[in-house]
């Protein structure tokens, strides 16, 4: 029996086996914090999908501090009954319920005054206010209560989230908390306020109710909260009651190790938990990218009791129940780029939370993909990730599909998107939507390049134009010099840049990666930007801007940016200061070799076959406005619901 799917228990509870969905704000809940079907059917869609305990989002504490737009409140007794809901669906799903209870102080937030543990902190000046001890009191009860409310809308456990920069981690953190009276200073002083927590919660709820705590193994920063630290911490917590610890890291907007995309290793937290171990009895949850290898190793070398999934759980809800039935080759693994989940918290264009290949994530209540009435014929042209989700929700559905697909694999663009370092793991997406499509029965047809005379001849009742996007050809003078290629040619291996120095022209997300492809053997590359900042089509805040930007700096890569290239050279690249066409400061760009990222567009029309009426015709994704896979995939699913 994997190891993974053996019970366990946590306190009083029988979990019946070792895998937890971590908290992970959403965006679900209603404009005061209420649960909605959206948030309630989410839930129980994980844990259906086997997932022995769900631990639901943080859950804000007092009306007027949310940490986000929409999430969920557990701040008055007005709420109980939608909490209600939600853990009636959890259990009717064969899952325990727990909730995670935070509170976030530091940042602004609808205007309420900034508290902090010291005014001095990092991130605190101007403005913060340090609590006084009258404040921490009144945040204690505050905690209990909603801990209370909690207990009775259903919920099996609780979860205090002290990790990530919330307030809880303030206190416990050197590099937050300055403070020399009694909840500063010392390991004592800095660990009180937590403390204080969980025996006044012990207090309430009874010395049997199980309380978790999220902690940092590390905050990964020199002055920041340590492994020492946090097996100390533990320590301490366990001689006080806690449950179990649940290991996490980071030190929130600091660094991105709390959600880490694909530039952190695998399993960077297992060492933290395994130093934990030794010092205490009670469970220790690990999560950090896991891969269902990785998991089961985590339990059996002892680095972890339970194993804590996030994001995977966002790309695929039934990852223990395929884990458990050998379906390893089904699951849809996150691939850590942090553009749905944790970018769709800070994109102001996005109302929640979503998944680059799992659109129905959060459209659970819809019942979105349902049996076609009239089943047709639907020929997909294009077999990238727009034209591979076409085919894949079009065969759901019930219709008989066939893929076009002109080269010799699937793919598309993601194919080249996965070679520049760090970025391996879009290959999962390849890989998935290659077995998914040949499980669900679709006619997959490599190296068929598509015409209108094939089309007519398959006879078919929609065809689907999912052909992508080509490379943008800029009209700079030079541009057509023999030793200026595109990105997507370099990073296929068509164009073998063998010495430089290189200009890259275009700072976006694709020159940057290419920058970073090029530069791996010590060749110097400038990457040229007319905007004022680089990777402004990276997503803000999901560290994977960041992560790209500073392996970059420490190859020596140089970034210009406010800057226009005005002709390309035999043997170098003439840039003007002033991104818009005349006058500015000119400057000369030695270049043996120059590389495009300028963006891209619709690949070459095809006609559609015309010999019969009633064919449906369709376009969707970068054929008709390059974009992002993002974008692209969720296209493509919508138009596949309307076949």
């Amino acid at each position: 029996m994997n190891i993974l799917f053996e019970p366990i228990r946590l306190g009083p509870l029988n979990l019946k086996n070792r895998l937890t969905m971590t908290a992970m704000s959403t965006r679900f809940a209603g404009s005061q914090g209420e649960v909605t079907d959206r948030l309630t059917e989410y839930y129980a869609t994980r844990a259906a999908g086997g997932t022995a305990l769900i631990t639901v989002e943080e859950a804000y504490i007092h009306p007027q501090l949310p940490h986000i737009k929409n999430a969920l409140g557990v701040y008055a007794d007005h709420l109980i009954p939608g909490l209600k809901k939600l853990t009636r669906r959890i259990h009717e799903e064969d899952g325990l319920a727990s909730i995670q209870i935070g509170l976030y102080f530091r940042q602004q937030i609808n205007g309420f005054p900034r508290y902090a543990v010291s005014a001095d902190a990092p991130d605190c000046n101007p403005g913060c206010i340090e609590l006084s001890h009258e404040e921490i009191q009144y945040l204690t009860i505050l905690f209990v209560d909603a801990a209370e409310r909690a207990k009775n809308a259903g919920f099996d456990a609780v979860e205090i989230h002290a990790c990530h920069g919330c307030l809880v981690a303030e206190f416990l953190s050197p590099f937050w908390n300055h403070r020399t009276d009694a909840y500063g200073g010392s390991l004592e002083g800095r660990f009180r306020f937590p403390l204080e927590i969980l025996n006044g919660l012990r207090k309430r709820l009874g010395e049997n109710y199980p309380v978790l705590y999220r902690i940092s193994g590390s905050e990964f920063t020199p002055d920041g909260f340590t492994p020492e630290d946090a097996v100390v911490f533990s320590q301490d917590l366990e001689e006080n009651g806690v449950t179990a610890v649940s290991i996490s890291g980071g030190l929130g907007h600091v660094n991105h190790i709390a959600i880490p995309p694909a530039d952190v290793p695998r399993g960077l937290l297992l060492p933290m938990g395994k130093s934990i171990k030794k010092k205490v009895n009670v469970p220790v949850i690990v999560a950090n990218s896991m891969t269902p290898q990785l998991a089961m190793d985590a339990v059996e070398q002892d680095m972890a009791d339970l194993i804590g999934l996030g994001r995977p759980l966002i790309a695929d809800p039934e990852w223990p129940r395929k884990v458990e039935e050998g379906r390893l080759d089904e699951i849809r693994e996150c691939l850590r780029c942090n553009q749905g989940c944790f970018g769709g918290l800070r994109d102001p264009g996005r109302p929640w939370i979503s998944c680059i290949y799992n659109k129905i994530a959060g459209r659970e209540f819809e019942c979105c993909i349902r049996e076609a009435e009239n089943k047709q014929r639907v020929i997909v042209v294009g077999g990238g990730p727009t034209g591979c989700e076409v085919a894949r929700v079009s065969r759901l559905r019930g219709h008989e599909v066939i893929l076009l697909e002109k080269s010799d694999r699937l793919g598309g663009q993601i194919n080249t998107a996965s070679i520049p370092p760090k970025k391996g793991d879009f290959k999962r997406m390849v890989n998935y939507f290659d077995g998914e499509l040949k499980r669900l029965g679709v006619e997959i047809r490599l190296n068929t390049p598509a015409t209108t005379a094939l089309l007519d001849g398959l006879n078919p009742d929609a065809v689907v134009i999912a052909t992508g996007s080509t490379p943008l050809k800029p009209s700079i003078p030079g541009a057509e010099k023999p030793h200026v290629s595109s990105a997507q040619a370099v990073l296929s291996g068509e164009v073998i840049i063998g010495k430089g120095p290189v200009v890259v022209i275009g700072g976006g997300a694709t020159g940057l990666d290419v920058a970073d492809f090029i530069s791996v053997d010590g060749i110097a590359v400038t990457v040229v930007e007319m905007l004022d900042a680089p990777g402004r089509d990276i997503y803000e805040g999901i560290g994977v801007r960041e992560g790209l930007l500073n392996r970059l700096q420490e190859k020596n890569a140089a970034i210009l940016t406010g800057c226009r290239v005005v002709e390309i050279l035999d043997d170098a690249v003439r840039i003007s200061n002033r991104p818009l066409i005349g006058g500015g400061t000119e400057e000369v760009l030695p270049a043996k070799a120059v590389v495009l990222a300028m963006g891209m567009k619709p690949a070459d029309a095809l006609m559609m076959p015309e010999s019969r009426d009633g064919i449906s015709h369709y376009r969707v994704g970068d054929c008709v406005n390059p974009g992002n896979a993002f974008e692209a995939i969720h296209q493509a699913f919508e138009l596949a619901l309307k076949i």
